[in-house]
């Protein structure tokens, strides 16, 4: 008897219980915090994109015609499209050239002979430029594939040697050069002579061709060392290998 007392008072004690949790409030839950808004984010436009260093001024060879003339600015229209052309009195130099003939070849003249060399050294010129001596050769832009070996040439290139010219015998020149002496073999079909003069800034006009070498901008704008006024209607003068 008295274990069923017990056992009923247990059964009342969780019945009450159980009822006492259902009829409590719910815990509410803890609200989510919210995220954090984002920082917003500012682009330094300034620096974003770096510069585009500019081109490396080197020397560079342009041919075309004076279409017009500022002072000592020139336009010059070439196949690419117009140039422009800074002329300094100091650093520049101008040089006229005319087509010459094998009667303006005499001893003591300074020549330049372009063509292919022999396993001999020898040259068959394509062009003679005779110059004044205290001139020099004209430079030419930096070309390995042309250069050639004076002690061990390589046959058929085309190659530039430059020295005075020391004997006439028919169409062999001999010319006395810093690598000893050379032979310039001419023809009268194949080889164009002309000849260099000293020019200067009036000797300018439009129309005429040019042949322009200096370092040339990013632009495309040229600062003159060397300035070449063409014959009418001879075209471009031929470029020296360097080594030459």
């Amino acid at each position: 008897m008295k274990q069923r007392f017990v056992w009923v008072l247990t059964l009342l004690l969780g019945l009450l219980l159980v009822v006492a949790a259902s009829c409590a409030p719910a815990a509410t839950p803890a609200p989510t915090p919210a995220p954090a808004p984002a920082t917003p984010t500012t682009t330094d436009t300034t620096n974003s994109v770096p510069a585009i260093p500019p081109i490396s001024m080197q020397r560079q060879r342009t041919s075309g015609t004076i279409s017009k003339i500022n002072g000592d600015i020139l336009t010059l229209t070439t196949a690419q499209g117009q140039v422009t052309v800074k002329i300094s009195s100091d650093n520049t130099t101008i040089q006229n050239v005319t087509t010459g003939t094998r009667a303006d070849l005499r001893v003591g003249a300074y020549l330049m002979a372009i063509g292919p060399q022999d396993a001999n050294g020898n040259i068959s010129a394509t062009s003679i430029m005779i110059r004044p001596q205290s001139q020099g050769v004209p430079p030419a832009p930096p070309d390995a594939a042309t250069r050639a070996n004076p002690t061990s040439p390589r046959t058929g290139a085309r190659r530039g040697v430059s020295g005075t010219l020391t004997k006439i015998n028919g169409n062999t020149l001999t010319l006395t050069t810093t690598q000893g002496p050379m032979t310039v073999n001419i023809s009268s079909d194949n080889t164009t002579i002309q000849n260099f003069m000293t020019g200067t800034i009036a000797d300018l006009h439009e129309g005429q061709s040019l042949n322009v070498m200096g370092p040339q901008d990013a632009n495309g704008n040229v600062s003159a060392n060397y300035i070449i006024i063409q014959p009418q209607g001879r075209g471009t003068t031929p470029t020296p290998p360097s080594g030459s």
